[in-house]
């Protein structure tokens, strides 16, 4: 069992992952079979799909099953095939690459007696060199970022550590004629490059997994030219638009990495004899928790629960933007890792004077004294600002990393749903008789029915609400439909000047409570916060503390399932879509429901 690419990058993150592993010694320079490397590949890739794919708040995605993942797998697989076909119509001689493992180019290296193993997602070899690419599911949008934020007549830009080459190709800007000035000067540039060297930046995360490969690929004694190669990422990238017709080789864009990763060598070096140093010692006992464990993403490690071992309610980590360390009175800032390290994992295990924020103050209170916070006030204002009628929506979403319909960008939030729940009168509103829905019942663009309906569905010719839970998303949808189909975008736009937030009500907005008169200290805090909200106010939280109305027994009962639910129509049979059709349904229709239900909740407590 040799140590793959996949194992290597989990290894690394601490002593003790090994000796949990179960690792044997005398199988470290054993053969690996291809179907066991293709496994861990494929177990990986959908870690980082579905990252990019879909974030909610207060979900930990590790916890979808993987049999719900499988459906995302095919699109990771056209972007493999999307950026081997570019590669051969940009480079030349002969190019390796497959949907399949299998078919791809192996490197190995045997080094104190353990193999290390990887495969290359596309392999382009010519008679006095080699190009390795790897391919990530990722856009380039994580690396543009790195880079120095600029206002542009009220609008901030990046002004990146990167550029294009001749060849329309990302590379650093330091590798061209670049002359530092204001916009972006050596020192911020430096600032930004680092992050490409933390393997738990957004960024650094890919620019590490290709030095590793590098690292394999270099001491394979069976490889010529090495010193001629050159080391690519392909990723989507963030601003093609697709057009409605064929892909073209720009959807892919090339990220040139060879120096970065010669760079990396001896590090990823380092690296490699502290896993030496972990498979010796063979040491389970517990270490230090750290942001190498990756709690809460995607990519989290596997033991991190168990390492962790923090409680289900009122952990330390649901202290808002705790993220940002504890203070003293004394102004020492004490990091959150190295209080759970410090075996204090409970909310009411943080001590009074390292609460600095009157939020978190109120977080602590609510759990000791089992006390409600409210201000009944704020709440009864924010009330007043609602017209009636009151449109309940919301919008389901998928974020397909290839593009599928014409003026959509890679993962854009292509709207496949939507559900509406209208309330004539305060409180006076059926689940059912007052529910109306467009689920679009296939994978073909239905945008333009789905727009239609709704338009007809909500009258922006007298004074009404349309009320949504976070509403950027939903403000964003209805502009980015609006370009996709101007005969409706002054329809769209009106609809989108009658949103209001039901956030504002519970968690609160600092802007929207100063213009209705309230000082910034108090228009910054809380409206209402219970415990059981447990740091996070996505509606699913909220909607218990005011309504029976629950989640629990619905066959799609969050934003991922239906994600994928969607995703897997065209896979059904006859039967089994009707019934996922109907699902979906009674979900989308759940969240607006629970909008109506919340804010009754609400008026009841302003009584």
């Amino acid at each position: 069992m040799a140590i793959t690419k996949t194992k290597f990058i989990n290894y690394i993150r601490c002593p003790r992952f090994v000796a949990l592993d179960e690792l044997k010694k005398e199988k470290l320079n054993a053969n690996i079979t291809i179907e066991e490397y293709k496994q861990e590949e494929l177990e990986a890739e959908k870690k980082e799909l579905l990252g990019n794919m879909y974030d909610e708040e207060g979900n930990d995605l590790i916890d979808v099953e993987n049999k719900q993942l499988e459906v995302m797998m095919p699109y990771y697989k056209d972007v493999e095939l999307f950026a081997g076909k570019k590669i051969e119509e940009t480079f030349k001689g002969r190019t390796t690459y497959s949907k399949e493992t299998y078919d791809q180019k192996p490197f190995e290296t045997t080094i104190n007696n353990i193999k290390y193993l990887c495969y290359v997602d596309i392999y382009n070899e010519s008679d006095d060199s080699f190009n390795i690419i790897e391919v990530k599911a990722t856009t380039t949008k994580k690396f543009l970022d790195l880079g120095k934020t600029k206002t542009i007549d009220g609008k901030k830009e990046k002004i990146s550590i990167f550029t294009k080459d001749i060849n329309g190709n990302l590379i650093l800007k330091e590798e061209t004629n670049y002359q530092f000035n204001e916009e972006l000067n050596e020192k911020d540039y430096k600032n930004h490059k680092a992050k490409l060297y933390d393997k738990y930046n957004a960024a650094g995360h890919y620019v590490y997994d290709l030095a590793v490969q590098r690292y394999i690929i270099e001491h394979d004694s069976n490889i010529k030219n090495k010193e001629n190669a050159k080391y690519f990422l392909a990723v989507l990238n963030s601003d093609y638009i697709h057009d409605g017709n064929r892909y073209n080789n720009d959807l892919i864009t090339l990220i040139d990495l060879t120096t970065v990763t010669k760079d990396y060598q001896d590090k990823i070096n380092n690296d490699l004899k502290r896993v030496e140093e972990y498979i010796k010692n063979m040491d389970g006992s517990k270490c230090p928790i750290g942001e190498f464990c990756e709690y809460k993403k995607t990519t989290k490690c596997k033991y991190a629960d168990l390492c962790f071992a923090l409680p289900e309610k009122y952990s330390i980590l649901t202290y808002i933007n705790n993220h940002h360390g504890f203070k003293d009175e004394f102004g020492n800032k004490f990091e959150r890792y190295d209080l759970i390290n410090d075996g204090k994992k409970s909310i009411l295990d943080i001590s009074d004077n390292l609460l600095q924020k009157e939020e978190n103050k109120i977080q602590k209170d609510a759990v000791k004294n089992n006390s409600v916070y409210i201000d009944k006030e704020k709440i009864q204002e924010g009330i007043k600002e609602i017209t009636y009628p009151i449109y309940h929506l919301d919008f389901e979403t998928f974020p397909c990393p290839i593009p599928r319909f014409k003026g959509e960008k890679p993962y854009y939030q292509s709207v496949f749903q939507f559900s509406l729940h209208i309330e004539r009168e305060p409180g006076i509103c059926d689940k059912n008789k007052d529910h109306f829905e467009y689920l679009s019942k296939d994978h073909q663009d239905n945008r333009e029915e789905l727009v239609k309906k709704m338009c007809d569905l909500i009258d922006t010719d007298n004074p009404g609400t349309v009320m949504v839970y976070n509403q950027a998303f939903e403000k964003t949808r209805l502009k980015e439909l609006g370009e996709i189909f101007p005969e409706y975008k002054n329809k769209l736009k009106k609809i989108s000047n009658m949103l209001f937030d039901l956030m504002y009500l519970i968690k609160t907005n600092s802007k929207f409570y100063q213009e209705l008169g309230f000082d910034e200290t108090r228009s910054k805090l809380f409206n209402y916060y219970h415990k059981d909200l447990n740091g996070s106010f996505s509606i699913k939280k909220v909607l218990p503390l005011f309504t029976n109305l629950s989640y629990k027994d619905l066959e799609v009962g969050n934003g991922m399932e239906a994600v994928v639910t969607y995703a897997s129509f065209n896979k059904l049979t006859k039967e089994q879509f009707n019934q996922k059709y109907q699902a979906l349904i009674e979900y989308c229709k759940q969240d607006t429901y629970a909008m109506v239900e919340i804010l009754r909740g609400l008026r009841k407590i302003i009584r």
